[in-house]
């Protein structure tokens, strides 16, 4: 799909939410093939690599594109999204949408079942999406969910119920906000609003992100950290049963590169991410399948605003104008993806190329510098970034962005935390001064990316910026209806943001995959490797394999 198409298909999805209801058009769907087309067999596991431990598997509490890429197999919210980001339904098979947005009544499907033999009930939605409330640390999607009525009484643990979450029958909820909220239909289709079963839950508790329990295609067999994690075909899935028999999650703790490519040249793993030069290490090996398809994703450098050495906005734009991205991205990524002078990538709703961020530019870079130190920085510091990889290739980058800012009298020191958990510990503190991350957006809105890593309640705003214009801003262009309307106010979004510059963006991820040849029915998601469903997909065991 072509951008002009992302976006004209992005702005008629904006207005669904008044649609009066919806219905699968999936459901009791027969697979027709044309005459010579390949027919789906059952059978073989599928064995797909992660760069790094989960930090858990309960979907409430994933933070990461590793639990991500698990919990997506075994856990349906009440929607989701296809490859083409269209909401779909999920547990529920249909919903209508009243009162100009504040009213969603969801009916499920009556043979949607959990693992555990359970069928999945309103009660569960409730309690799924009341637990949410009030998780601490917050997740995510909270500021779509706290637009439910009660919602903030109920976290703020005023009240004990969630007036605004009415179970109309065994299978019928109803959800009622203060007021229209645009995101909220997408945002349920987040990986953190999958439906949980409430007995499991309440009996495990945090035993139930170890040995979790869904309604997804794929049920949970074990995990051994460090090493894999396994699921096995869920046979009653309302959805009917997956091809695969299973999926063998393999683990490489801080990426190993090496490791992975070894293993899937001897076709010990099915699919592995693109980066570098893995094109060029595997011309030989005949019969791959490649994809590439832009991504609702960032690159960048997160800076903690409030730390001595980065509170200077000047000293944060000179650091970002230092840079040559098109040479950054030609040497270490092999020119595989689209340098980023903006924050919203193309594609998404507000994205605009207007105004891009000066790149390349030492002349500039030190003005900047010559400002900063004039407003009262003591002199150019020396700094540290930290990193969750520890590879060849994020070692070529950091020495490039040494070199770079070399040029400043800056000298950067490389910080590597390869543990999950605690890297994510790391950058929530005060002690942090600049991380490598890369953000994918959760849902087709610009909301799931500004909202996230800049609103002043935000957890995920690991830099701690704080702008109460910006936060006024993103307010009003959630209960704002009119797509182009709603689409400048995030463009000023992203103005306040880069008149700041709390974060350097270096380029727009794309997902670049390969399979092996017997891989089939791949269908890659723009939000990412991470949110791509597996259960359609089905191996050729006629075809060569170890």
């Amino acid at each position: 799909m072509n951008r002009s198409k992302v976006l004209c298909f992005l702005g008629a999805w904006l207005l669904l939410v008044f649609l009066a209801g919806c219905s699968d058009p999936e459901e009791k769907k027969t697979f027709v093939h044309a005459p010579g087309a390949e027919t789906p067999v059952r059978g073989g596991i599928y064995r797909m690599p992660l760069w790094n431990n989960p930090a858990t598997l309960d979907p409430a509490r994933v933070k990461d594109q590793y639990g991500a890429s698990v919990v997506r197999q075994m856990f349906d919210g009440l929607v989701k999204f296809d490859s083409y980001l269209a909401v779909l339904p999920a547990l529920a098979q249909t919903w209508q949408v009243e009162e100009g947005g504040k009213l969603y009544k969801f009916e499920l499907r009556e043979n949607a079942l959990f693992h555990n033999g359970d069928p999945v009930m309103a009660s569960d939605v409730k309690f799924s999406i009341s637990r949410l409330l009030r998780l601490d640390p917050a997740p995510s999607v909270l500021p779509h969910l706290i637009k439910i009525t009660g919602a903030r009484q109920f976290r703020d643990r005023e009240q004990d119920e969630v007036s605004g979450l009415e179970i109309v029958s065994p299978r019928v909820l109803q959800i009622s906000l203060d007021s229209p909220h645009m995101p909220f239909l997408t945002a349920l289709g987040m990986h953190e609003v999958s439906i949980v079963p409430e007995k499991e839950v309440l009996e495990k508790k945090a035993e139930f992100g170890t040995h979790p329990v869904g309604s997804g295609p794929f049920r949970f067999v074990n995990w051994q950290p460090d090493h894999s994690i396994t699921l096995e075909r869920f046979e009653a899935y309302y959805g009917g049963p997956a091809f695969l028999d299973g999926i063998h999650f393999k683990i490489y703790p801080g990426g190993q590169d090496p490791a992975v490519l070894a293993d899937f040249q001897q076709k010990k793993i099915d699919e592995m991410a693109v980066y570098g030069d893995v094109r060029e290490k595997l011309v030989d090996q005949k019969g791959l399948q490649w994809f590439h398809r832009p991504s609702l994703s960032l690159f960048f450098y997160g800076m903690n605003c409030r730390h001595p050495h980065l509170a200077n906005p000047n000293f944060r734009k000179a650091l970002s104008a230092a840079i040559d991205r098109t040479d950054f991205v030609n040497q270490i990524y092999k020119g595989q993806f689209d340098i980023a002078r903006t924050i919203l990538p193309p594609g998404m709703p507000g994205y605009s190329p207007a105004n891009p961020l000066p790149d390349n530019d030492p002349d500039l870079a030190r003005q900047y510098l010559d400002q900063a130190l004039a407003a009262g920085l003591d002199q150019v510091p020396d700094l540290e970034i930290v990193s969750a990889f520890k590879t060849s290739r994020v070692a070529a980058e950091m020495e490039m962005i040494q070199e770079f800012w070399a040029d400043l009298g800056i000298q950067l020191q490389v910080r590597y935390i390869t543990d999950w958990t605690e890297f994510e510990a790391y950058i929530r503190s005060d002690e942090v001064q600049l991380y490598r991350y890369a953000w994918f957006a959760d849902m087709p809105d610009p909301d799931s990316i500004l909202y996230p890593l800049f609103a002043s309640d935000s957890p995920n705003n690991f830099m701690q910026y704080q702008n109460t214009a910006a936060d006024e801003l993103l307010k009003l262009a959630r209960e704002t209806v009119d797509p182009v309307t709603r689409a400048n106010i995030y463009q000023k979004v992203e103005s306040q943001v880069i008149f700041s510059l709390p974060l350097i963006p270096l380029f727009y991820m794309s997902v670049d995959r390969v399979y092996q040849p017997y891989v089939k029915s791949v269908a890659v998601s723009a939000l990412g490797a991470h949110a791509m469903p597996l259960n359609r997909i089905w191996l050729d065991r006629a075809a060569c394999r170890d």
